[in-house]
């Protein structure tokens, strides 16, 4: 993991903590799912995990205000390399 500092909508800057390696964006993702973010606010906090990964896995063009770009972005990616082999068994 390494930390950088992003602004907040407050303009601040926070330090948060982005994966380096896959195992690592990896490990961020399963324990975002789990049941203990089944709380009020939780969604908020899978996105901000999901944007801290493709931050750190894809680069800084990523992190946007509306993680649903992304996400799009993320999908349109993966259809244009035909899937990338994950429609593989």
């Amino acid at each position: 993991m390494k930390t950088v500092q992003i602004y907040t909508n407050g303009r601040r800057r926070v330090p948060v903590e982005v994966p380096e390696t896959w195992n690592e964006a990896h490990e961020m993702l399963v324990a975002v799912m789990d049941r203990h973010y089944d709380k009020r606010g939780g969604n908020t906090e899978r996105m901000s995990v999901c944007a801290r990964v493709a931050f750190g896995m894809f680069g800084e063009r990523f992190i946007v205000r509306d993680p649903t770009i992304t996400l799009i972005y993320l999908m349109q990616t993966i259809c244009r390399r035909k899937g990338a082999g994950l429609d593989q068994p």
